[in-house]
């Protein structure tokens, strides 16, 4: 349930990544929030499915199931998604098959209603319904599918999950992907990777990466490893 905070003991820290993806704890106090403040920005709110990792809260409860903040992200993602736009592009071109295979079909029938050679009405049908059904791709599914099977396995070969083979498309068009947030792409910590040595000499510095300077033991001379 999502809480109003009524009262709550100093330097009470709340875990809000399940939310907004920071990794860092924010503080709660039972304040009045600023007016037009956002609700997820609020510092007198907690949401359902974070955390409180620091301190004691007395809270009054406003929202439930579906009223809550998580409740509605997950509404969210249960409503129909965009089409993509290889989606678009197969039943633009499933419509112009179609058309034509109407248009076809049609002009089938009135040609041999018109013939010199005169047929019986099943003949009639019967060559009008196949010129209709000779414009249906019907190798197009298996095509489409093989494909986008085809583009997934090579993805998976990257580390790319993909949930829905039709998003193959759209995500091979991705040249630049941008995150503003830390632990949305990473795991929230920092490590250090390599030491930067300065060296006297020449004013300079020497980079060795922590593995190779722990690799031999505690003790180990940096600059003889660079």
């Amino acid at each position: 349930a999502d809480l109003r905070v009524v009262a709550c003991s100093d330097g009470t820290l709340v875990d809000n990544s399940a939310l907004t993806g920071e990794s860092v704890a924010e503080p709660r106090t039972a304040d009045l929030a600023p007016k037009g403040q956002a609700l997820v920005e609020a510092r007198n709110v907690t949401f359902s499915g974070t955390t409180v990792i620091q301190g004691r809260m007395l809270g009054l409860v406003f929202g439930t199931g579906d009223n809550t903040l998580l409740g509605q992200i997950a509404a969210k993602i249960r409503t129909s998604r965009t089409r993509s736009s290889l989606e678009i592009q197969i039943e633009h071109f499933v419509h112009i098959i179609a058309y034509v295979a109407v248009a076809v079909g049609c002009l089938s029938l009135v040609a041999n209603i018109l013939s010199p050679h005169k047929r019986n009405l099943s003949e009639v049908l019967t060559n009008a319904a196949t010129a209709f059904f000779a414009q249906v791709p019907e190798g197009l599914l298996p095509t489409v599918t093989v494909c986008l099977m085809i583009a997934s396995r090579k993805m998976a070969k990257r580390n790319v999950l993909v949930r829905k083979i039709d998003a193959v498309e759209t995500l091979g068009c991705v040249g630049i992907l941008c995150s503003d947030k830390t632990g949305t792409l990473t795991s929230g910590k920092m490590t250090a990777t390599d030491f930067a040595v300065p060296i006297e000499e020449s004013n300079g510095v020497l980079t060795v990466p922590v593995a190779d300077a722990f690799s031999c033991g505690s003790e180990v001379d940096i600059r003889a490893l660079a």
